[in-house]
């Protein structure tokens, strides 16, 4: 069964190409036997707090559709990934 999800991703904005990032999440969602929907970068953000001694991020907000069981794996995944400073994803089934 597969559902919606939206995540929001933070990137380290020290990066020079924050696109490779971006298309490193997609990519892990195919992967992963899901579907981008639409990925929103909106650019170069303040934080709210300090994270990782960074108090900006590069935010990416991307929907999509996975199996559920693979979301787990998903943020394990993104987790391991040093560029990417936060994520968070939630159901967006109500839309």
């Amino acid at each position: 069964m597969v559902r919606s999800y939206e995540m929001m991703a933070i990137i380290d904005p020290t990066v020079e190409d924050h696109s490779v990032e971006v298309k490193a999440i997609e990519e892990l969602v195919v992967k992963l036997g899901g579907e981008v929907a639409k990925t929103d970068v909106w650019g170069k953000r303040r934080l709210a707090y300090e994270i990782k001694k960074l108090t900006e991020g590069i935010y990416v907000v991307v929907e999509f559709k996975i199996d559920p069981d693979q979301l787990k794996e998903l943020g394990r995944v993104l987790s391991l990934r040093p560029l990417i400073v936060r994520h968070l994803n939630v159901a967006a089934d109500g839309k």
